[in-house]
């Protein structure tokens, strides 16, 4: 059986601009996991900066 694989490739800037939508989708539709594998990306490629990533949903 073969198994398709999808590859993409984006600028660093759009890396950024992608997991900090991400992080704030995530946490609006409580899947925090999702919200924090994007905050570990921002936290490894762009340590001096902070962002705002909204807040887990509280059930």
């Amino acid at each position: 059986f073969m198994k398709t694989l999808t590859w993409q490739k984006m600028t660093k800037e759009a890396s950024k601009q992608m997991a900090v939508v991400t992080a704030r989708i995530s946490r609006l539709e409580g899947m925090e996991a999702h919200a924090r594998t994007a905050d570990d990306r921002l936290d490894k490629y762009f340590p001096a900066e902070s962002f705002d990533l909204g807040k887990p949903v509280e059930v």
